[in-house]
Order: C-alpha cells, then structure tokens, then sequence
C-alpha cells in the first residue's frame, strides 16, 4: 500500500483491509470485486489485483506461508527485489537490502563526490555490503525512515541527521543525473447516464486505464445533448487530467455497460475520480 501512497494516506485502509482480511485464506477466498472494493481511493489497482494473486499464489505452497527466502519470493507475483528485502529481513530477519527510493536518496548522497552520486546499480550493491546480520529489519526500516522524515528530496533537515558530521552532501546537494519529465496535461469528458436514481456504468476505458472497475462512460468528443454540470482535475502516473462532467438519460453507444441501483452503485468499486464526478450530481434529480 505504500508504494507511489503517503503512509498517512495509507493507514485507514491499512486498518480496514485486515479487518476485512485478516489471513493469506481470507484474501484468497474473497472475490476480486471486493478486493478492489476495499482499495478504492488508493488508486493503482494493479497493486491489488498482485496482492490478491499473491494470497491465491501463498495458499499454493506446501506450507500456505510466505517463504523467507528473498530469491523464493521474487518468484511470487507482485513481488519484486525491494519488497523481497523488505519481507526477508523485517518479517524474517534475513540480512537482506531493501532498496526503495528513500535508501537511494540517502545512500547517493552518502556516497557522492564533487556533488555526483553513484547510479544506481552501485548504490544497491552499496546497500547488500552494509545490512547487519543482527537486526536487518531495523536497519532497513531506519534507512527508509530517515529518507522519508529528514533526508528529503527536497529542503533536507540537515541539522536533524545522525549522519550530517560524515556526509558530504550537507547542505548542498549532488546534481540530479536526470531531470523527470514534466506531466502530461489531458482533456477528458466523462458522461454520468441517471435514469431516476440509477446510474449507468461501464467497464470499457478508450485508454484501458483501471481494469476490472466499473466506470462512468469516458468520451473523446463533449456529448451532444448531455447537460454540463462541473469539471474535475485528477492525477493519473504521469498524466495530469482536466475532465469536464456532463449528465445524460441516456447511455452512449457502441459502449458495454448496465444500470446500478444506489445499493449497488454503493456497492461498486468506482476510481476516485469517478467518485469525485458523481458527487456533482445535483439533489434528487430525476431524469
């Protein structure tokens, strides 16, 4: 949940998914639409659909237990070289690196010269030399929480660093090797089709953005004879999108889709977004 998610977003829904599924069995049992329903609003689905595979994946095993081998884990869905190093040495205590973004900042600037830091392939083999065999899982979380808390992308707390008396980036910065590129602005028009107070969805996305959800139809022309009733702004990866929201009896063509009574549309796993959208619908409005 933490991945591309603040750990302050995070913390309900992290609450809230163990209630709901408490074990590996639980999750592997449960329908794929409730496992999407419990991870809207966190966005990049596909993070659930991997944990859901990954329960299924678990109750597999002779042991219908995560291995604590990191290279095992590597080969279990979802599961790539840093969430292996953070299972083996937090959950196991395998004296395994756990490499994220946070530990590379730290580490870059750690290790940078004349204001360069090693790329990072170096950093990483760096990060495998220095994980103790006591304690592993302290260590990593440590790295992770100073990246995140004091050594920070940008305006570091440098005063605040137990490291700042050995490291040569205190105060001034190694340059960026790569400049991100900037957000790709978007124009979208979503179509909210009530008739009564029923709400028309689809699962079709002319970008096959949010698969397995259920939608609000998404347009590439403004709907001829469709009422505007307001506009939302959202990010999605590199896409910063404006998306102008129209209100129409009737559904559009050539799109799959069928009507949700307010039970069910309650019950369907919406994007946020979409959420968002329908929350412009004006009260009690019959069509």
């Amino acid at each position: 949940m933490c991945q591309q998610t603040r750990i302050t977003t995070v913390i309900p829904y992290y609450h809230r998914w163990l209630r709901r599924f408490p074990s590996w069995s639980a999750l592997a049992r449960a329908p794929q639409a409730a496992v999407l329903r419990h991870w809207e609003g966190l966005g990049y689905y596909r993070r659930a659909r991997f944990l859901h595979a990954l329960a299924k994946a678990v109750q597999r095993l002779p042991q219908r237990q995560l291995p604590s081998d990191p290279q095992k884990l590597r080969f279990l869905p979802g599961i790539g070289h840093y969430t292996a190093g953070a299972i083996s040495s937090i959950a196991f205590a395998i004296p395994s690196p756990a490499f994220d973004g946070n530990v590379a900042r730290v580490l870059g600037r750690l290790l940078a010269h004349h204001r360069r830091s090693p790329n990072l392939k170096k950093l990483q083999e760096f990060a495998s030399t220095i994980v103790p065999k006591r304690n592993p899982g302290i260590h990593n979380q440590a790295l992770m929480e100073l990246g995140a808390l004091v050594c920070l992308p940008k305006n570091p707390l440098c005063s605040h660093c137990p490291l700042r008396s050995v490291c040569p980036s205190r105060n001034k910065l190694p340059r960026p090797t790569t400049s991100r590129p900037k957000p790709t602005t978007l124009q979208e028009n979503l179509l909210i089709v009530q008739h009564g107070k029923s709400v028309w969805l689809t699962r079709q996305h002319p970008a096959n953005r949010w698969r397995s959800l259920s939608l609000l139809p998404t347009l590439s022309a403004k709907p001829k004879k469709a009422l505007p009733i307001g506009k939302i702004l959202y990010a999605y990866t590199r896409y910063h999108i404006s998306a102008d929201v129209f209100l129409s009896p009737y559904p559009p063509k050539d799109i799959i889709g069928r009507w949700f009574n307010p039970s069910a549309l309650r019950q369907a796993t919406l994007p946020s977004p979409h959420r968002r959208a329908l929350s412009l619908l004006p009260q009690n409005r019959n069509l």
